[in-house]
């Protein structure tokens, strides 16, 4: 597998797809943004790995708060409230 140097080298794969799906994917190219198949299905990838990338990140704060104790999820929810009375102030102001 090649590696990217720059943002504007490119890797050229092949892979086979349903020919109805590549229709599917034509007919988007022609109301799209996209300039090509390749625009597309790379626009999709990366909007595919930013999700992912959410996910993980989501995973990752949600296992934070399992993890706390009920005193650390006490002293969080003070916290909060602290936090949410100081932002209605200054946005009352």
């Amino acid at each position: 597998m090649g590696s990217i140097t720059s943002s504007s080298a490119r890797v050229k794969i092949t892979t086979s797809l349903d020919p109805k799906l590549v229709k599917e994917i034509d007919e988007h190219v022609k109301v799209s943004k996209a300039r090509s198949r390749s625009q597309l299905i790379e626009n999709i990838l990366r909007d595919w790995h930013r999700g992912q990338k959410l996910r993980e990140v989501e995973n990752k704060i949600e296992q934070y708060y399992l993890s706390l104790s009920n005193d650390e999820k006490d002293e969080d929810r003070q916290w909060t409230k602290i936090a949410a009375e100081s932002a209605k102030r200054f946005w009352e102001e």
